[in-house]
């Protein structure tokens, strides 16, 4: 029996071309200088107002891209026992959202260690200062001890609050800045913190089916930058834009070679998506997926179709985009094969995904190219 192809222990998802998912380099333009479009505040707010937004669901923390940051017992005790002797802590920065919600950019791990707290999730350990508070919780700083208690409610946090509309351009380089002291946030993990939400939430399921596992080869579990996330979002760009289902301002949305702009308004636009349109898009994706793997096998997505090079994300979207225009069609397996093999191997296509790739003239060429193969295949 053929082996099924998945990533190997600890073996990383590669992608052909994936520098643009690390290059924080905005792909729009502006005609307004960067100093404009930054909207920051300097807002203070108490760690009890904080709490209360948390359970309230207006203040995100469990965003994806900090999942694997996880501080030990010894960290979160020496966090409390500073703020109960009143020591400042470094500065919060939150995105608000339209809705007055906010996301925290930085200080996740913080606020998190906090809200245990306050919850008794833990008690204080090995404190050095504070000795006398070692094996208490937040529920047994009562009576004699109950300065301690206000002390940590009302400790205030100082933030910088990131308000709309501050574009991405500007947004992508404060991730990038707030978070240099780690691993350095890609493109798809600093969207998953803007964009948190129901479109995202829908790709990350497609990302962790096994319809995708077997037709790309990527295991969810292993994809700890989410690559997977971002070849799904790309199709679903292109598949909502050549299919005029794209807006902007109450108009159909026109491509302007601006990727990032493409995405991003995407993503929005998913998140306002009714339940029903997010389920159709969803069972899409999944269909053309299993086309994909049933008649392409291991090698779809890649040049050549050759299981030994990396996926290439423009084959991804536009193989895709090709499976939805010809889904529920009789059409023999090796037609379709001879077809595409034919189509992503020429000079054309090859120009096309080549240099400056995601201006108008290759985006259109290289779709158009599927909408006339679809047709010829089809009606052949």
């Amino acid at each position: 029996m053929e082996k099924e192809f998945c990533l190997e222990k600890d073996e990383e998802v590669v992608l052909e071309e994936e520098d643009e998912l690390n290059d924080l380099i905005y792909t729009g333009e502006s005609d307004k200088p960067v100093f404009e479009l930054v909207k920051v505040t300097k807002k203070d707010f108490s760690i009890y107002e904080l709490f209360r937004k948390y359970q309230k669901g207006q203040l995100t923390l469990e965003v994806d891209f900090q999942r694997k940051s996880v501080w030990d017992n010894k960290q979160k005790c020496e966090l409390i026992e500073s703020i109960l002797m009143g020591l400042p802590l470094p500065i919060f920065y939150l995105k608000q959202k339209n809705n007055s919600t906010y996301v925290v950019v930085d200080g996740k791990q913080r606020l998190s260690t906090l809200f245990d707290f306050l919850q008794n999730k833990f008690q204080l350990k090995l404190l050095k200062i504070l000795t006398f508070l070692n094996g208490k919780k937040f529920m047994n700083l009562e009576e004699e001890y109950g300065i301690y208690q206000a002390q940590l409610e009302d400790y205030q946090v100082y933030s910088h609050v990131i308000l709309p509309p501050t574009p991405d351009k500007v947004l992508f380089d404060i991730f990038d800045r707030v978070n240099r002291g780690g691993t350095k946030l890609n493109k798809q993990e600093i969207r998953n913190a803007l964009y948190h939400g129901k479109g995202l939430n829908m790709i990350a399921e497609i990302s962790k089916t096994k319809i995708f596992e077997e037709a790309t080869g990527i295991e969810n579990r292993k994809d700890s930058r989410m690559k997977g996330s971002y070849l799904l979002t790309r199709f679903l760009a292109f598949y909502l834009l050549f299919n005029g289902m794209l807006f902007k301002n109450n108009k159909t949305y026109e491509y302007t070679s601006d990727l990032d702009d493409l995405i991003e308004l995407t993503l929005t636009q998913l998140n306002i998506e009714s339940s029903e349109k997010l389920s159709e898009l969803k069972q899409i994706t999944l269909r053309c997926l299993e086309m994909s793997k049933d008649i392409l096998g291991r090698g779809a997505f890649r040049r050549e179709m050759k299981i030994s090079n990396p996926i290439n994300m423009n084959i991804f979207e536009t193989t895709l985009y090709f499976m939805s225009l010809i889904a529920g069609q009789r059409i023999a397996s090796d037609k379709i094969v001879k077809g595409l093999i034919q189509a992503i191997t020429s000079e054309e296509y090859l120009g096309y995904i080549g240099n400056s790739r995601e201006n108008i003239k290759n985006v259109n060429g290289r779709f158009n190219m599927m909408k006339k193969l679809s047709k010829e295949i089809v009606y052949d």
